[in-house]
């Protein structure tokens, strides 16, 4: 018997509450929108279920009683997901504990494996016959689960890619005028941002006052502590096949057995300034007459192999004969297009790999890496000394004939040289080079 509060108006226009006991149809339950079931709260048969409703069936993909029972042992603890059950169990043990009522949220344990999510509405009640029961009804909100989820990612997604980069974010509502700031400006700047930190520029007439809340990304820069983090520069190529420029920045977060439940990450467009860093980069490393490298960036790059390396290695200093005459005769105008054929020569001669550098003036280094004593060595060094004039289709312009070469150099079989040692020996390989005529190589093998 279920007492129901009836309310009606009288004669006098007033409304009253009329009591009324009726025993509740099954047509009336079935007729209420979601799932209706009732289970035993205790003894021996706690759990089990005694009626469910024909909606609930179908929240369960079941078709008949027969097999809702199956799929559930008709009991409580078989409605619900496996995973979730241990913590509905604890939740509601926790809310009956200070009243007669429970709202818990989990999945349920469906026939076909689907993901439905529903809101567990429970009452504890005590019949007259002293028999507990817990009456619940089942709303599915699986929906409403999901989209909560998108936007807790969401959040979560903008706090990794905040914390990641050192960016701050802001969002502003105009209306009312909430902001808020994602990303430790105060730690990057100094100071809590004010409204003119981020309104640098008025694109309307409306008063602009804005509340400011500040969002801590600690816990999150705390979890990618924890996790793997990756960043570089990197590139992809485009239907060109030229390189498109940008940041990777990749975070992964694991669980506490090691499994990876989170991969966030971002590709920074920074392809315009590694274009300009590039630029710049190559003029302060490259000699602006003949775009060799400089001495100062050929010597950095020839020391760090001579520190790291231990293969062989040769190094040759290379003189223009009589190059005073040619500036004297043809003008300083030629005598600068006949270092930059050179410098091209050179560059041809030599692999990708080697280090070409106009070291001033006149005189041009080459630095070769795994290059020992041999014939490879002999037949490059005849090559350079006969110039740029032989079989190169370059050549005299402006009356001008290409000079020779004169070329002191060394090789270092086996590691443990420093650069002044190989750059001062070939230095006076040099000189022998000079003092035996023009286009002579002369070579030394350190050991």
């Amino acid at each position: 018997m279920t007492v129901f509060h009836r309310l009606s108006k009288g004669a006098d226009g007033e409304m009253n509450e009329e009591v009324v006991n009726a025993e509740v149809s099954r047509e009336f339950l079935e007729r209420i929108p979601g799932g209706l079931f009732r289970y035993r709260a205790e003894g021996e048969r706690a759990g089990q279920i005694d009626y469910v409703s024909k909606d609930l069936l179908t929240m369960f993909g079941c078709e008949t009683y027969d097999e809702f029972v199956a799929l559930t042992g008709c009991l409580f603890s078989g409605i619900v997901h496996p995973d979730d059950r241990a913590r509905v169990d604890r939740e509601i043990d926790e809310q009956i504990a200070r009243g007669d009522v429970d709202q818990v949220t989990y999945r349920l344990n469906r026939v076909d494996g689907e993901t439905v999510w529903v809101d567990d509405r429970g009452r504890f009640v005590r019949d007259s016959d002293g028999t507990a029961w817990f009456y619940v009804t089942l709303v599915d909100i699986t929906e409403k689960v999901s989209y909560q989820h998108q936007m807790e990612r969401g959040n979560e997604r903008l706090e990794i890619l905040t914390a990641l980069s050192n960016d701050v974010v802001f969002d502003v509502d105009c209306p009312s005028g909430a902001t808020e700031v994602f990303g430790d400006f105060e730690g990057r700047f100094g100071r809590k941002p004010q409204m003119p930190d981020l309104v640098l520029r008025r694109r309307c007439q409306g008063e602009c006052c804005l509340d400011i809340s500040c969002f801590d990304i600690e816990p999150m820069m705390q979890r990618v502590t924890q996790g793997s983090f990756v960043e570089c520069e990197t590139s992809i190529l485009d239907s060109d096949e030229q390189p498109i420029w940008f940041r990777y920045q990749s975070f992964v977060q694991f669980d506490e057995n090691g499994n990876p439940v989170r991969h966030v990450g971002r590709l920074l467009d920074t392809h315009e300034m590694v274009l300009r860093e590039n630029q710049f980069r190559r003029k302060a490393e490259h000699d602006s007459l003949t775009q060799l490298y400089n001495r100062e960036a050929a010597t950095t790059r020839i020391e760090e192999f001579l520190a790291e390396e231990e293969g062989p290695c040769s190094f040759f200093i290379i003189d223009v004969d009589d190059f005073k005459h040619i500036n004297d005769r043809f003008g300083h105008p030629e005598g600068d297009r006949v270092l930059r054929e050179i410098g091209s020569f050179l560059g041809k001669v030599m692999r990708k790999e080697d280090v070409v550098a106009r070291f001033g003036g006149d005189e041009f280094t080459i630095f070769a890496k795994g290059l020992g004593p041999g014939p490879a060595i002999e037949n490059i060094l005849a090559r350079i000394a006969k110039g740029p004039s032989v079989g190169d289709g370059d050549g005299d312009a402006c009356g001008c004939v290409m000079p020779t070469l004169s070329i002191g150099a060394v090789t270092c079989p086996t590691p443990g040289k420093t650069f002044d040692e190989i750059y001062q020996a070939a230095d006076e390989t040099l000189y022998e080079a000079k003092r035996a005529g023009k286009a002579q190589a002369k070579l030394r093998v350190l050991e």
